[in-house]
């Protein structure tokens, strides 16, 4: 709709353009919602939070400890775990810890979880630590599991996050209590990668690390009934998550932190997806995870975002799931050392229950192709290969400017045209478009064409005065609206090209 204000020789004119059906990229919407922890404490499933439930479940499970402890993870960076360490080993508990190199931490990105400060802290927990504790390590190292006492009263906790502090009170992150038979055949794969997969140890913190070899003692453990590995001989976490996802009758819903578009788990959650299985995926929003999110966005699968999480774990209605410290990528599930947990019935049901309440509560909404009727409010909007902040409105104003008109006696132009945003179109619904057209002027170098003089009379001027523009034939001069009709007449006699204003603009 276009409307216009007159003054004497100018117009105003509005029009309102509107831009929903304009295409966007991919975009994470935001949901504005804030996400309720409820208790962290679970009957066998514990979740991390401020109130430190899975911290607080390690160190009680190091208390117990009176002969052995095994400790994998890929950072240890929290004092009271690290002061339970300590005092577990003075009080003769053998303690055994299983770190990646420090070769790999330094070359890991931000993302807030190897940020410098973790890093330092774990570098400092080592020269602690170093002397009390048998500390083992290797770029590959990933896993994440407690184990006490496995040859007399095993018991033990699985992890998706670090033992840092950052991991076990913002992230989202579950921790399951391991049954004795599990902790069992947890420490068969521990014994293993520390003896015959480890690369470096530290015992001084004079020495620092030191190269090792294996001890070629050790077997690979063979498969088992609860737990499974990857490790150089064994794929058993990517195989049991293909094989939990294919016997899903109508619900998935998968959690985890690092994605590869490209991996045999990721292809099949999408092709479920596209057979009409209902797939609920769960991701910390990250730009490296972007091709995989959105392929399964685009089959079908509801896709949500958070900023810290770092859960991995798998459910299905088949009343199957697993929890793993492996990401869904080749970094994980084809090689590396990682551990995970089959889970049944209450377990599965209460890692369920958790998985659902964050992803109610999820930050963030993925959609791979929207439109801007589609959205509103906060947004990431997926360009050039980065996430680009932005709030899409329910309209907006632009000034179009100032538009000079072929004539004085038609002021009327199209819309002008709107300037370009580059790339991505204008983040909102409707645009308010605001522009004003002014008659043109007479060129100050126009001269003065007279009427043709009859006999020895001399000539006259035109009424209103007609002049000769440079480059731009004849106009006609007016200086007010009740020259207009003359002008036209005029104009028409002539052929002239235009009216114009006798008085010129500054120049």
């Amino acid at each position: 709709m276009i409307t216009n204000e007159n003054t004497t020789w100018e117009k105003s004119f509005s029009e309102v353009v509107d831009l929903r059906n304009e295409k966007l990229p991919p975009v994470w919407t935001s949901t504005y919602k804030k996400l309720e922890r409820r208790d962290e404490r679970g009957h066998e499933v514990h979740e991390s939070g401020r109130k430190r439930v899975a911290a607080s479940a390690v160190i009680s499970i190091l208390r117990q400890a009176t002969e052995k402890v095994i400790v994998s993870t890929f950072l240890l960076a929290d004092k009271d775990i690290e002061d339970e360490l300590l005092m577990t080993a003075r009080r003769g508990v053998r303690v055994y810890a299983i770190l990646a190199s420090e070769a790999r931490l330094g070359k890991e990105e931000g993302d807030g979880e190897f940020d410098q400060k973790v890093l330092e802290s774990h570098k400092q927990m080592l020269n602690r630590l170093g002397g009390y504790l048998l500390l083992r390590s290797a770029p590959h190292f990933h896993a994440k599991v407690v184990i006490v006492d496995p040859e007399t009263s095993p018991a033990g906790i699985l992890l998706t996050a670090n033992l840092t502090t950052e991991a076990l009170e913002r992230n989202e992150e579950l921790a399951i209590v391991l049954t004795s038979q599990e902790a069992v055949e947890a420490t068969k794969y521990l014994k293993w990668a520390l003896w015959e997969s480890a690369e470096h140890e530290f015992i001084d913190p004079k020495d620092r690390f030191k190269a090792v070899k294996p001890l070629g003692k050790v077997p690979h453990p063979d498969a088992s009934t609860a737990l499974v590995a990857t490790t150089r001989q064994t794929t058993a976490i990517r195989d049991e998550a293909l094989r939990i996802i294919n016997k899903a009758r109508s619900r998935i819903v998968v959690s985890s932190f690092g994605w590869d578009a490209e991996h045999e788990v990721v292809q099949r959650l999408a092709a479920r997806a596209r057979d009409g299985i209902d797939v609920t995926v769960l991701a910390r929003v990250r730009p490296s995870s972007m091709p995989a999110l959105l392929e399964l966005a685009q089959a079908g699968a509801k896709v949500v975002g958070f900023k810290w999480l770092h859960a991995k774990a798998i459910w299905t209605d088949a009343k199957q799931a697993m929890v793993m410290s492996a990401n869904l990528q080749a970094d994980g599930l084809d090689h590396g050392f990682e551990l995970g947990v089959r889970l049944s019935d209450g377990r599965a049901d209460e890692m369920l229950g958790r998985l659902t309440q964050w992803a109610e509560g999820a930050e963030w909404r993925l959609i791979a192709a929207p439109t801007l009727g589609r959205v509103s409010g906060k947004v990431m909007l997926w360009h050039g290969k980065k996430l680009i902040d932005g709030e899409i409105s329910q309209s907006d104003e632009v000034d179009l400017g100032h538009v000079t008109a072929s004539s004085a006696h038609e002021l009327i132009v199209p819309r002008p045209k709107l300037p370009s945003t580059g790339a991505l179109p204008r983040l909102t619904h409707e645009l308010h478009c605001t522009w004003t057209v002014g008659a043109p002027r007479l060129s100050v170098k126009a001269k003065e064409l007279r009427r043709p003089a009859k006999d020895k009379e001399d000539p006259v001027s035109y009424v209103p005065p007609v002049f000769q523009e440079p480059g731009k034939g004849l106009v006609v001069a007016v200086r007010t609206l009740n020259d207009l009709k003359p002008a036209r007449a005029l104009m028409s006699e002539l052929n002239a090209t235009a009216i114009v204003l006798a008085k010129a603009r500054a120049q």
